[in-house]
């Protein structure tokens, strides 16, 4: 396992354009660097469950958040850890009061190697992190008002189960004077 401990910084970022963007979690302690990559549910998943650890774990509920330290620049040929989660735990160190990540990649859920990957990050952090998620997803197609999906792209039409298959003006074929009588 790679444990980064307490990391120094920590953010969240969506590479690409609308609709063929790729998302992570970037951490970095001292020199060290590790980008965790997920899909847009998963991330905005990872938001959530930070902002329910917080308002149920931790003592520092009711304060206001401080600035955090910036990430910076993030290295050209990657970190030391870059890889897909295919299986991700989160967890809170009360004594601490640390939200703590684990991660699994494909090849470690294989193994039986788990966890991969473990960090930790405080109140602050998780703040900022928090806002960093939703922005990154909130910066993406928008979403049908009534299925919650994201639309396609322009030019393409967009199926919604919600709209029981009325999302498109058919035209009426008009009946022949023979089938009428």
């Amino acid at each position: 396992m790679i444990d980064f401990g307490h990391v120094d910084a920590v953010d969240a970022e969506a590479i690409g354009s609308p609709g063929e963007r790729t998302f992570r979690l970037r951490a970095r302690v001292g020199d060290s660097y590790a980008a965790l990559w997920m899909e847009k549910e998963q991330l905005a998943g990872v938001g959530r469950s930070f902002s329910q650890i917080l308002a149920e774990r931790s003592s520092q509920r009711s304060q206001p958040g401080e600035p955090v330290e910036e990430f910076g620049p993030f290295p050209q040929q990657g970190g030391q850890v870059d890889f897909r989660i295919s299986r991700m735990g989160l967890d809170f160190d009360d004594d601490e009061q640390l939200i703590v990540l684990l991660a699994d990649d494909e090849g470690a859920a294989e193994r039986g190697d788990s966890p991969a990957f473990r960090m930790a990050l405080d109140r602050n952090q998780a703040l900022n992190v928090m806002e960093l998620i939703e922005t990154a997803v909130a910066a993406g197609r928008p979403l049908c008002p009534l299925c919650q999906q994201a639309l396609e792209h322009e030019g393409q039409e967009h199926f919604c189960p919600q709209a029981n298959g009325h999302t498109q003006e058919l035209e009426i074929p008009e009946a022949e004077q023979e089938q009428l009588r």
